[in-house]
């Protein structure tokens, strides 16, 4: 059976940094692909703690101060970003992981951009796409709001991680974070992984009530 201690204690630790987390929706129940916008470490935090999820994230989140630490307690899936050859393997872990039983999260941008919504990449949607209609598995977006404490709580591009840290557990009072889980979708033997993530990227840019990167352009 699963510890439910992995997801107490990323749930205590997102609040021992000073969020506090409100969801909006119901994540789902069943083995679920948990597609989320990024904006900090924390996200790691916050969503672990409302999910229990494992997570899908670069090879040197391994070596990142307290996120680190706690992302590979969590099962995390490492993946190497430089390695675009290896996305049919790392779609292939996590389709793994997700027939196992267990849900898995990620963050279709990437990488960080000071809070920005990017574009959502499509290649890990590969987990769930084509199908399998014997153990269909959802996908479920999660939009990710710090709200006003946004600027205080986001890792800002070229800023190193422990410096990023030390900078947030030193912050006075608490940061209101919503958690909302959009509608989730099961991918149709026709969808091409470019489709689950334009739905996700979409879906999660309504809830934020902003423009995606491609109806900005």
């Amino acid at each position: 059976m699963r510890s439910p201690w992995p997801q107490r204690f990323l749930g205590w630790t997102g609040r021992a940094v000073g969020m506090k987390v409100t969801v909006v929706g119901t994540p789902a129940r069943q083995p679920t692909l948990y597609a989320a916008n990024h904006q900090s470490w924390i996200d790691i935090l916050v969503l672990g703690g409302a999910t229990g999820a494992s997570f899908v994230s670069k090879e040197s989140v391994r070596r990142w101060p307290v996120a680190g630490w706690l992302a590979t307690m969590v099962g995390t899936i490492y993946i190497s970003n430089s390695d675009r050859s290896a996305a049919a393997d790392q779609a292939g872990a996590i389709r793994n992981a997700l027939h196992k039983g267990k849900s898995v999260a990620f963050f279709p941008e990437g990488r960080l951009d000071n809070g920005e919504l990017l574009p959502f990449r499509p290649a890990l949607f590969g987990a769930v796409i084509p199908p399998d209609h014997h153990q269909p598995i959802l996908i479920q977006p999660v939009a990710i709001d710090y709200g006003e404490a946004r600027d205080e709580v986001i890792w800002p591009s070229r800023t190193k991680a422990g410096k990023n840290a030390i900078q947030v557990m030193s912050r006075r009072g608490t940061a209101n974070v919503t958690l909302t889980f959009l509608e989730p979708f099961t991918p149709e033997s026709e969808h091409h992984r470019r489709d689950a993530a334009t739905h996700a990227e979409t879906a999660i840019a309504d809830a934020l009530g902003i423009e995606t990167a491609r109806e900005a352009a």
